[in-house]
This record gives C-alpha cells, structure tokens and sequence, in this order.
C-alpha cells in the first residue's frame, strides 16, 4: 500500500550521503514512494550538517519553508543531533540523531501529531544493500565517530566516539556491492586512518577489501588524519591496482602554535615529512587537503607559515575556508578572535598561492595517457564528458559518454585548473 512520497534533501559530508541513500532505500522497502521534486512530497527528510555555519543556516531555512507548508518534516544529521528539542519549536515534526536513522520509517508510522525526538538507538548497517538501477560507484562507511576532539569541530559531540565496524561485515558488504557492478567504492570515516576493530588495521583492511572484489576497479577512502597515517598504509596503497593513489591529508595550518590550539597532534616539520613520503611513493598520486584561515589567535607569522606548506607541498586540491565558531567547540570560547576582512584578504592570498602549486602540478600530466572513469557530461560543454583518473583528478574528454565508462585517454591541455584529454579507446563496463 503507498504510504506517501517523500524528498531528502542533504547537506554536508560523503557519510551523509550515505545515510541518506540507507534511509531511502528502507523507506522505499516499507512503501513509501521517492520523488525528486519537494512540492510532491507529503514527507520532507532533511540531512543536516553544523561543521559549517553555511550548511546549518541552509537546513534551518529549509525546516521553516517547509513545515508552514503543511509537510511533515524530518531532521536528521548532525544539526539533529546538537540541536534537538530545538528544532521541534522550528517546525520539525521528527528530529532524529546521527545514530537513530534507521528507526525512521517505524517513528514516522507511530507520528500522533506532537513532535518526536529520537537522540540514539545504536548503530546499524545492511550488507545487503541494494542500488539503484545504473549506480556504478558507491559508498561503504568502516568507521563512525572521532575521538581528536580538534577545538575547532563538533564531529565528536555529533557523531560520537571512534567505532570501527568488524572488518568481515565490511567485507560482506562489498561483496553485495561487487555483485550488482559497482565498479567504484570509496570507504567513509571520521578518520578511517584510525580504523581498529581489535584484530585488523586499517592498511589491513585495505588489503582484505583488495583481495575480495572482483568488478570493483576502483576503492577510494577518506578522510585520514596525519596524526594516525602510517608507513604501512602508504605502501600498500602505492602497491595497489585497484586502490586510488588519492591521499586527502588535512593541513588546517602551518603553524605549529595554531595546531597546537587546534588540538592537531602534529607540527609542521612531521606533516611535511608525511606529504614528501607520499611524493616518493607515488609521484603522479595526488594529496589534497583542508586549511582553515583565520583561526583565533592567528597571526600574519603564524599565516605565513600556512602559505610556506603550501609552496613546498603543492597540493593537487584544496578546501580552503574562513573559521567560524561552531556552538559548543572550545576554539568558539577563545580570545583573539580575528576580524572578518582579515580572514577573507588571508583567504583569497591562500587561494591565489594553492591555485599556483596545482596548475605547476597539472602541467606533470600532459602527454601522459591514463584511465578515467566517466561521471556524466561536462557541466560547460555538453559535447564533453567529465569524470576521474585513477588518482582522482577530474577530466574533460571530447565525446558524450555514459556515467560508468571507463575511457583511455591522453591528456592534451588545461582549462582553467581542469585536464583536457582525447579519448584513445573505449573500455566497456
């Protein structure tokens, strides 16, 4: 019998995504009836996200919109998990914590006008999902939760303390996925780098998944922390086909005084030494990172030594942004807060510097040919496809092509801080 339909709108990270994909899959199984379009929708599910003011502004404003419009509405996420009963008062009809989603179809059929809040039941995982017809890459979560406890982030009173899945039902679960023709995973992690579950570690685990899949071309992991990342880790990734030579190594700052505020476990001097390790390894692999400006207390010497890191590393990507105090973070209750216009001139020098090593970067790879798997049509030419080398950057290649593809190319030019590249021969799903 139809139960209704329902739209899910999600903000934040790729663990998001995934619990957003796990909740619609259980409320499709119950009856309920996906849409893409809100204004259909008689349930409105929001996946809220608070590492970024931007992101928890969006979600609010969402929840206002939509509960005046008589739908019922759902937060879920990390803004459900912080906020609570709060969000009741704004219009929710359900909120419900980063460990509770899967009780959401049983409380959305238990609703008797007043608002729930449903804080934690315990984690839960299927191994047995099932995709959507043409889904060819898919997410699988190793690890849940964070024990940094970084001043500046909410992850650890949001998502909770560090919790390593057993590495067999990890195993199981890749297996399903292998059989239905994934041929891309990425494994998600507060700090998948920290993965233990008592018997194997993470470059363990790396190697169990390697020897499992038989589609599967590609498997991706993020995030790691450098305070975790191992030599043992580095090497199996530089010794493997199948796992992407894609290194996320989050800097923050360059300035061992601001990591030491910020609660990082490392210097400068033990960071670089990582991203050099990395280099020699694998030189044509990628390292790509997040840097924070205008942390409390930072100063122009201590942004300097940001930008020192940044010229030597000379990433490959960048997420680059303006601190904002998170509710409940010790970094919020600091002094020395520093002004916005500083924080935004200190941003746009720091983008400027990043955009330098990445096109100096980019040059390495004309003429080279590689692999890129397709992940639609460019977004500025429809006549060109877009999509991903095995290390993780992005390409245009002349030619429409379907998502899944995996297309030969040669690399031929830049646009921009994008490859360009010529198809050479078509390799079939």
């Amino acid at each position: 019998m139809r139960k209704g339909k329902f739209y899910i709108k999600t903000f934040g990270c790729q663990m998001n995504e995934l619990d957003s994909e796990l909740v619609r899959r259980m409320m499709e199984e119950r009856g309920y009836e996906y849409t893409d379009d809100p204004k259909e929708a008689d349930f409105v599910l929001i996946n809220t996200c608070t590492v970024r003011e931007k992101a928890a502004r969006k979600a609010k404003h969402l929840l206002r919109y939509f509960s005046k419009r008589e739908k019922t509405t759902v937060v879920m996420g990390c803004l459900a998990q912080q906020e609570k009963g709060k969000l009741l008062k704004w219009g929710a009809d359900l909120v419900v914590g980063t460990r509770a989603f899967v009780e959401i179809p049983d409380l959305l059929e238990n609703l008797n006008g007043s608002g729930v809040v449903c804080e934690e039941i315990g984690l839960h995982y299927r191994t047995d999902r099932r995709l959507n017809p043409g889904q060819y890459s898919a997410y699988v979560s190793i690890q849940y939760g964070c024990d940094n406890f970084c001043t500046f982030c909410v992850v650890p009173y949001t998502r909770g303390r560090e919790y390593s899945r057993p590495a067999h039902e990890i195993v199981e679960e890749i297996k399903n996925l292998d059989s239905q023709g994934v041929v891309e995973i990425t494994l998600l992690g507060q700090n998948v780098n920290s993965y233990h579950d008592g018997k194997y570690d993470f470059a363990d685990l790396l190697k169990l998944v390697e020897d499992t899949i038989r589609n599967i071309k590609r498997v991706r992991f993020t995030s790691p922390n450098p305070r975790d990342f191992s030599y043992k880790v580095l090497k199996v990734v530089a010794e493997s086909d199948v796992i992407t030579p894609w290194i996320h190594l989050p800097l923050q700052s360059g300035s061992d005084r601001i990591l030491r505020k910020m609660n990082r476990g490392y210097t400068k001097a033990e960071y670089l030494d990582q991203a050099a390790m990395i280099r020699d390894l694998m030189p044509y692999g990628t390292i790509t990172t997040d840097i924070i400006v205008g942390f409390p207390g930072e100063t122009e010497e201590d942004f300097e030594e940001t930008l020192d890191v940044v010229r030597r590393v000379k990433y490959d990507g960048a997420y680059m942004f303006i601190y904002s105090p998170r509710p409940n973070t010790p970094a919020a209750r600091y002094s020395g807060q520093v002004p916005y216009e500083v924080k935004l001139d200190r941003q746009r020098r720091l983008i400027d510097e990043v955009n330098r090593g990445i096109y100096e970067r980019r040059r390495l790879f004309l003429g080279r040919e590689g692999e890129v798997l397709i992940d639609g049509l460019s977004r500025k030419d429809p006549s060109e496809s877009a999509g991903k080398l095995f290390n993780g950057l992005t390409v245009t290649v002349n030619g429409r092509y379907k998502p899944g593809t995996f297309v030969k190319v040669r690399i031929n030019g830049i646009q921009g801080l994008t490859l360009k590249a010529e198809p050479l021969v078509v390799a079939l799903r």
